[in-house]
């Protein structure tokens, strides 16, 4: 059986003036690459602020993939590269986080 994964990426943007076209425009790319079997866009909820909870980011894009295959073919997919291209000064931070399920 393939091993399928979430693909789990939190944005730190520049300015928070940028947010509202980073969640219309921007993010939903992401969701639209051939290889995702689904896609969850998100911000940070306003649940109690504990030292356990990292609130800081401003966009978070959960993106579950059918197979490793999948995930590699989504990093050279054309709109995850146009994504990067025209959306990339927008981010003062990425990170990632790969998840086997």
């Amino acid at each position: 059986m393939a091993q399928k994964l979430i693909h789990q990426v939190f944005f730190w943007l520049h300015k928070e003036s940028d947010l509202k076209e980073f969640l219309t425009d921007a993010a939903p790319m992401l969701g639209r690459c051939a290889d995702v079997a689904q896609f969850i866009l998100g911000t940070p909820a306003p649940t109690e602020k504990r030292e356990v909870v990292d609130h800081s980011f401003h966009v978070s894009c959960t993106l579950f993939f059918d197979s490793l295959e999948a995930q590699a073919a989504y990093q050279t997919d054309p709109l995850h590269l146009e994504f990067i291209e025209k959306y990339s000064h927008m981010w003062k931070t990425v990170k990632v986080y790969d998840i086997a399920i």
